[in-house]
């Protein structure tokens, strides 16, 4: 954590205070979900977005909690002012509670430090690796990230930037932290809605693709048949728009369209900060 003070329920607390109890079977399991927020330059993306889906994760898994979204908002811009930091990630982490009582859930925000990836890699594109596993409930952001950490392992053990899930039917699905889309040179394709996260940046690129005229539809991607692909990329709330160069052993060029996606993001973006300011 950085910064001097994170939120517990509301309450902002000194980080010395900051503590679970190894007792706490809900937190040790997994019975959790999280969501991770970008703060630049003082104002914080998509609030309502990420908000919205923290609470939907938590419905999808069953944690009663009596926690509101315009609540949720303001604990997060009061975090942010009493810290006083310009630029950072923003965890929260809905935990469970051991009872049917909503009393006993816990939300905590905190700040982290902001990820930027290496400026490289959106000229050449990352390096990514396959790798045959699945999420649990996989519509829910949830502490259970058991799969996608052994995935990331491997991907950083191979120097790769991430790993791209394959699911039993063998249809890359995502990545351990990003969302995935393919082309084809002139239409952009992304695994079906209802077996994905529904990423946040991913809908901000949705939005820029749309006004790009360019063509979207949900569509599997078989891995068995990725070198068919003209381009691919992911995306996340620290990735962005990043191409990939490689999965496994099979490379791949960066196309014109998915450059193109890359500054209209880039713009997006900048736009949207705009619109904070003022």
């Amino acid at each position: 954590m950085i910064g001097d003070y994170f939120s517990h329920n509301g309450a902002l607390k000194q980080i010395s205070e900051a503590a679970i109890s190894l007792g706490d079977i809900n937190y040790a399991y997994g019975y959790g979900v999280y969501e991770t927020l970008k703060l630049r330059k003082g104002h914080i993306f998509f609030t309502q977005q990420h908000v919205q889906r923290l609470l939907h994760s938590a419905e999808i898994i069953d944690i009663a909690h009596d926690f509101a979204a315009h609540s949720i908002a303001q604990w997060l811009s009061q975090l942010v002012q009493r810290n006083n930091i310009e630029d950072a990630n923003i965890k929260m982490m809905l935990i469970g509670s051991s009872t049917d009582d909503s009393a006993g859930a816990n939300l905590y925000i905190m700040l982290l430090n902001p990820l930027f990836p290496p400026r490289k890699l959106y000229r050449h594109g990352a390096h990514t690796i396959s790798y045959h596993g699945e999420r649990i409930y996989p519509q829910a952001k949830s502490l259970n990230m058991l799969g996608s950490v052994m995935a990331y392992r491997q991907a950083r053990q191979a120097g790769a930037y991430d790993a791209l899930m394959v699911n039993r039917q063998g249809y890359v699905t995502e990545g351990t932290r990003t969302n995935i889309f393919a082309t084809d040179g002139h239409t952009v394709y992304t695994p079906p809605a209802a077996e994905t996260l529904a990423g946040v940046t991913k809908s901000s690129v949705i939005s820029v693709i749309h006004e790009l005229n360019i063509t979207l539809r949900e569509d599997h991607l078989p891995l068995a048949t990725i070198q068919n692909w003209k381009g691919l990329f992911l995306t996340s709330t620290s990735s962005k728009v990043m191409p990939i160069a490689t999965v496994d052993t099979r490379a791949f060029e960066i196309p014109p369209l998915i450059r193109d996606i890359i500054r209209g993001y880039d713009d997006y973006l900048n736009r949207y900060l705009s619109q904070l300011m003022h």
